[in-house]
């Protein structure tokens, strides 16, 4: 991480931990999803820093944030993002997101226009529930969408009391396409995670055609295989692209919901191409 700055935002008794490259350049700024943390970003980052200041916090709930304290809803997320920005004195930075964080994102540029100069979304999640035909159907859904997050529940539980060799050996056979440092990134995000989170995050969530008819800001979407884990389906991508004309979608085959860590040539290639469209830089 050579010369990066580390510091702590504070505001309204709300402590926010950050990474930051550095540097006289435009600001961009990264957002990660639920469960990870700020050193997610650390091989973007390194990507970019030769052209942007690159500044990355930790949700609350997560890495070395405050703990959420039942406040987690996703305008609260969004509120922390503006938080970040207003903190860093960051002048229409650009957005970088994964996951929860990308949805974050959507929804910050949906409801302030010119907030940022570009925004890139990784697999966000945006997901559309069955229309249910019956009550018994409903509760049906329901409960199918519990049963998901107890079982990613358990999963991250097993992560956080095992011993480190043993809880690494687990994701790295979940995920093999991961190097050994995304891993241990993984790993060390999901130790420093706030369990009650699972609590609050499944009864939440912002309708995203109600966010997306709203964004002017251009973005890239980026997807991944749904039979591999990838939350946005080609069906929403295409809805998306077809709302704003502002957005460029771009499909990575072969890859599950942590797009960059399954193929990260494949990620950063689609991000180059589109902040020098945007940006006119060569990275």
């Amino acid at each position: 991480m050579g010369m990066w700055q580390e510091g702590d935002i504070t505001d309204n008794d709300l402590r926010l931990h950050y990474y930051r490259t550095g540097g006289v350049k435009p600001p961009v700024v990264c957002v990660h999803g639920f469960t990870d943390n700020a050193l997610y970003w650390i091989s973007v980052a390194q990507a970019l820093e030769s052209a942007y200041d690159v500044v990355m916090y930790d949700a609350r709930g997560h890495g070395s944030s405050d703990r959420a304290k039942g406040q987690f809803t996703e305008q609260d997320r969004v509120d922390d993002l503006l938080r970040v920005i207003r903190a860093l004195n960051l002048e229409q930075p650009g957005l970088i997101g994964h996951s929860m964080g990308a949805a974050t994102i959507a929804s910050a540029v949906a409801q302030q226009p010119g907030l940022a100069r570009w925004a890139v979304l990784e697999d966000p999640a945006w997901m559309d529930m069955p229309v249910p035909s019956s009550v018994h159907e409903a509760a049906k859904i329901v409960q199918e969408r519990f049963a998901h997050f107890e079982t990613w529940r358990e999963w991250v539980t097993g992560l956080q009391v095992a011993p480190w060799k043993q809880a690494l050996q687990w994701l790295r056979s979940r995920s093999p396409r991961w190097s050994e440092a995304d891993a241990k990134r993984s790993l060390y995000a999901r130790r420093q995670f706030e369990m009650d989170l699972f609590n609050i995050f499944p009864h939440e969530g912002m309708e995203w055609r109600e966010v997306v008819r709203h964004i002017s800001t251009p973005f890239l979407l980026l997807t991944a295989e749904v039979s591999q884990g990838g939350v946005v389906t080609p069906q929403i991508a295409q809805e998306a692209a077809h709302m704003v004309p502002a957005c460029r979608w771009v499909h990575i085959e072969g890859t599950g919901h942590s797009i960059r860590f399954d193929d990260f040539e494949a990620y950063f290639r689609a991000v180059k191409s589109f902040l020098g469209e945007i940006d006119n830089v060569d990275l």
